[in-house]
């Protein structure tokens, strides 16, 4: 089973994305914005995003700052940009901000939730399947070897069936964690249903959504999703070791508890502090409030100022624009590619920007490709990913076509 257009948008409609109704730019001018596409047609956007002139331009005042400035008044003005950016990342997928912590990475943030969950002590068990990201799998097989149930359930035909995730599913389940757009052929999983699913077994349902934050419209509350990351160098145009989380605000604590405490602490004897309080502790430790408890340590400096002008940059798109421009490129692949000689392993109504086909002669493509200045990804032997983004334009899919023929 599938998520078609008329189901996304269903399931989405009340993201505040998707009711901005931005009028659609000028994609020709969004263009312009992205350096790469002048010097190649780049289509391996689910592997690596580049970055536009804006967020290029905020990452070098930082750099110029570390480089001739570092110091105040830095400090007191990092708090704002990072918040903005919590805000704004909150605003596209239909979150408070007090649902949203910050990571270093979408693997990272999974397995601190997991941990947090300690579902291997109540004897509970996990369901995933094998269009999960590849690490996610590699990282609950480590768990599997330790005791932990987990259970992975088979593709049929590219696609997961409903049918066969309620077979793995029961009350002893505790979490269904699933990539919410699959990076093997962009398939979006019927979400809803899943959620559904593990809702009525009193579990919790985990998305990954780093193939799809900034490329479609994400409504957590209306998807029923529970927990969720993603790192921002992908749709949300950012760079890596970054990234965020969403936790929903009742289950912070209750039933995730932070694995890394993080916080800080107050030395209450002398020499530390004139006046000690013979009241208290000598070492008193607090920690943060909220999602963050669940940050370790800072995040990148860095990452956070790319990913605000991302954020920025994005929402003045308007996500509903960026999907339906995609669209119009991977309509076109579905339609042409096939005749081709490469038939599709992505359903042809899906809702994502990835694309995948299968090849007869993956080495030469990749040849003629490279001859071409084409950037696609090749998976799993055969499988060739296409990811068009909002700079990409039906000139470069004749670019591709033309390297294919």
């Amino acid at each position: 089973m599938h998520v078609n257009r008329r189901e996304l948008l269903a399931s989405a409609a009340m993201s505040a994305s998707a009711a901005a109704a931005l009028a659609a730019p000028d994609f020709s001018a969004v263009r312009r914005d992205f350096p790469r596409a002048r010097t190649a047609a780049y289509f391996d956007n689910a592997s690596c995003h580049p970055l536009s002139v804006h967020t290029a331009a905020a990452l070098h005042r930082y750099v110029d700052w570390a480089t001739n400035e570092v110091g105040d008044p830095w400090w007191p003005s990092w708090t704002n940009p990072r918040s903005e950016a919590k805000n704004l990342f909150a605003k596209l997928i239909n979150a408070k901000p007090n649902e949203i912590a910050f990571a270093r990475s979408t693997i990272e943030a999974e397995s601190n939730l997991l941990n947090g969950m300690d579902i291997q002590s109540s004897g509970g068990n996990v369901v995933t399947n094998d269009l999960h990201y590849t690490a996610a799998i590699h990282n609950y097989k480590m768990r599997q070897q330790a005791g932990l149930d987990v259970r992975v359930v088979k593709h049929r035909d590219w696609q997961i069936d409903m049918r066969d995730m309620e077979r793995a599913v029961n009350n002893k389940t505790r979490l269904i964690a699933v990539a919410l757009v699959s990076n093997v052929n962009g398939y979006l999983q019927p979400i809803k249903q899943i959620s559904e699913l593990a809702h009525a077994h009193g579990a919790y349902v985990y998305a990954d959504i780093i193939q799809c934050a900034g490329a479609i419209p994400i409504d957590v509350k209306a998807m029923g999703i529970d927990f969720a990351a993603c790192s921002t160098y992908k749709w949300l145009m950012g760079c890596k070791g970054f990234g965020f989380v969403y936790m929903r605000e009742d289950l912070q604590i209750k039933v995730v508890k932070p694995t890394h405490d993080h916080g800080g602490v107050q030395y209450n004897y002398a020499p530390w502090t004139m006046r000690p309080d013979p009241n208290r502790e000598e070492i008193i430790a607090g920690h943060g409030d909220g999602p963050a408890r669940y940050e370790v340590s800072y995040p990148a400096y860095e990452g956070a100022i790319c990913a605000l002008e991302s954020l920025k940059y994005i929402h003045r798109l308007g996500v509903n624009n960026i999907r339906a421009h995609a669209r119009s490129l991977t309509d076109r692949l579905h339609k042409e590619l096939p005749a081709l000689g490469c038939p599709s392993i992505t359903p042809k109504d899906n809702e994502s920007p990835i694309v995948a086909f299968a090849v007869k002669d993956p080495k030469k493509v990749m040849e003629d490709m490279k001859k071409a200045d084409v950037w696609v990804a090749m998976r799993f032997g055969n499988k060739m990913r296409i990811a068009p983004s909002v700079y990409n334009s039906h000139q470069d899919v004749d670019r591709l076509l033309a390297a294919l023929a």
